[in-house]
């Protein structure tokens, strides 16, 4: 790409500082605006990136940053507000994970996509990874032959972490939307859409889920079974099992990571990591691609992909007896 790609972001947190930083690794992508809810956050987050203008109305960003696309990085319940504002000022968008509450906002924000014919992408950030990329391979070669088992863990002690976006439905709180995207999004990734679903979870006061664990049934008898925790750290791996073997992702298996591929032969073949930097910018590159070449979506994430992982995260919340406020 010629000239740079202009970044608009909306969000002023960890992850929007995480996004913004991983860009300066590309010569052709800029954080040209930033939207924040308060002044002083977005002249905060503008000073850190050369040439970032900060913005305090929905409006003027849209009409008057001058950007190439939208980066939403709010709080879950915000995302089909903030998509559609971008969508509807002819903006395309990549939106944080998960993509939305559920399935029927995130199918509001396909259909829109699609009719004004712009770019949608979920920031389901590892499935563009390097790593990841490869083991999809590896399991599309049939190397491992059918697939029959998936383990993966996403638990992180968050409860020093104050901020009300983890602690209440109203925001889509609970560690499976936050967390759980992520082991859910892993499963659907290497085994598709499954055809049971069973949930357990160890629920709050306020109705959150502090601790979810899923088993997860498929057409041809393979199962994942998955946890996640916001209460307690866990190892952050995930193994994918087949007839002739093993991969073994190591921690943290959704960032940047080295895994190993086990035979039942013997062999064993070790993978590095030797990925420099946070990882959020592999999707922006594939985004750029996409926008280049005027698709709606990306095969790497497509539409598809993210409303089926919604609707089996939908299905899980009604097993569990999770719900939000909005719904």
């Amino acid at each position: 790409m010629g000239k740079k790609f202009n970044w608009g972001i909306i969000g002023t947190g960890g992850i929007a500082n995480a996004f913004a930083n991983d860009l300066n690794d590309l010569d052709n992508h800029q954080v040209k605006a930033v939207l924040s809810r308060t002044k002083k956050k977005a002249i905060e987050f503008s000073l850190k990136y050369k040439k970032c203008v900060p913005y305090h109305s929905y409006e003027y960003f849209l009409t008057n940053s001058s950007v190439d696309g939208v980066y939403v990085a709010t709080p879950n319940h915000l995302h089909l507000k903030h998509t559609l504002l971008a969508l509807n000022a002819g903006l395309p968008v990549l939106c944080e994970k998960p993509f939305a509450l559920n399935s029927k906002e995130v199918k509001l924000m396909i259909d829109t996509a699609n009719s004004k014919k712009l770019l949608l992408v979920e920031a389901m950030w590892s499935r563009f990874l390097p790593h990841m990329i490869e083991i999809k391979n590896i399991v599309n070669n049939g190397e491992l032959g059918e697939i029959l088992t998936i383990q993966a863990d996403h638990g992180q002690n968050l409860r020093s972490i104050k901020n009300p976006r983890l602690w209440n439905t109203e925001y889509g709180g609970g560690s499976l939307l936050d967390l759980g995207i992520y082991v859910i999004s892993f499963a659907h990734l290497i085994l598709g859409n499954p055809e049971e679903i069973k949930a357990n979870s160890y629920l709050n006061n306020k109705g959150i889920d502090l601790q979810t664990s899923i088993i997860l049934k498929y057409e041809n008898g393979a199962q994942a079974i998955l946890n996640t925790t916001m209460i307690n750290n866990t190892p952050c791996r995930a193994v994918i099992s087949g007839e002739y073997g093993r991969i073994e992702i190591d921690p943290i298996f959704y960032a940047p990571s080295s895994f190993k591929m086990i035979l039942n032969n013997g062999k064993t073949i070790y993978y590095p990591n030797k990925y420099k930097g946070h990882g959020l910018r592999e999707q922006a590159v594939d985004f750029v691609k996409c926008v280049e070449k005027n698709l709606v979506q990306t095969s790497i994430m497509s539409h598809l992909d993210s409303l089926q992982v919604m609707q089996t995260m939908d299905k899980i919340r009604k097993e569990i007896g999770l719900s939000f406020p909005s719904e």
